[in-house]
């Protein structure tokens, strides 16, 4: 009975995560980026992704610098209808940060509605105010072409500016269900900085010349 009622639950938690969309996908194992920006950031909005720009005001601070432990909100276009959320992890220098976040990639892709980890974004803006910015594809090993708007970063009570080892300040907000979606979805890959373990995770700025101290030498 109570190997019963916990597989109920776990439905449950999956059911609710699927309720919240980021890129659309709707399906019982699927990982959305609300729920999970939500839960490791602990900001607590709910709703698309890129509603979460407006609902911040007058609950959290907001701005166009990124801290760790602070959400980036992508604007909504083309096939992100929803927009996109993500959790910066580690700033690296004033272009480039890691990121954590769910359910980044094509629709067609097998990834679709997982977890990846250390994902690098680079701002592309004019005037490095972090309005547009390009992902890393880590199977083409490249950041492409294509730009994506962003709002701007939500920050937590607990967001730490800086870069490198200043990222240890900041731990995580994991909530049950988070860790109990991610271990149906995928599984926990071994990661060191600078290298890369599992395919999902992509490859940070160390392999391009770029240290976790902020120096750019690429």
């Amino acid at each position: 009975m109570q190997h019963q009622g916990r597989l109920f639950a776990l439905f449950i938690a999956l059911g609710l995560l699927s309720a919240e969309l980021c890129g659309g996908v709707k399906s019982a194992v699927a990982l959305e980026c609300v729920p999970f920006a939500r839960d490791v950031s602990g900001i607590a909005l709910r709703g698309d992704a890129w509603r979460w720009w407006d609902e911040a005001a007058g609950r959290y601070e907001r701005g166009t610098l990124p801290k760790v432990g602070s959400v980036a909100v992508f604007m909504k276009r083309g096939a992100m209808r929803h927009g996109h959320v993500a959790v910066v992890e580690r700033v690296l220098d004033h272009r480039h940060v890691l990121v954590d976040h769910a359910n980044w990639a094509p629709n067609s892709s097998r990834e679709r509605g997982r977890v990846s980890r250390r994902v690098e974004v680079e701002d592309v803006s004019p005037y490095n105010d972090w309005t547009q910015v390009k992902v890393w594809n880590q199977q083409s090993r490249d950041f492409g072409t294509r730009t994506y708007p962003i709002y701007g970063f939500i920050y937590a009570p607990h967001a730490v500016h800086g870069t490198g080892d200043h990222a240890s300040a900041w731990q995580p907000h994991r909530t049950a269900i988070v860790e109990t979606a991610e271990a149906a979805t995928m599984p926990v890959p071994d990661v060191s900085d600078g290298v890369v373990t599992d395919a999902i995770v992509a490859a940070p700025s160390a392999e391009r010349g770029i240290n976790y101290k902020g120096s750019d030498q690429s």
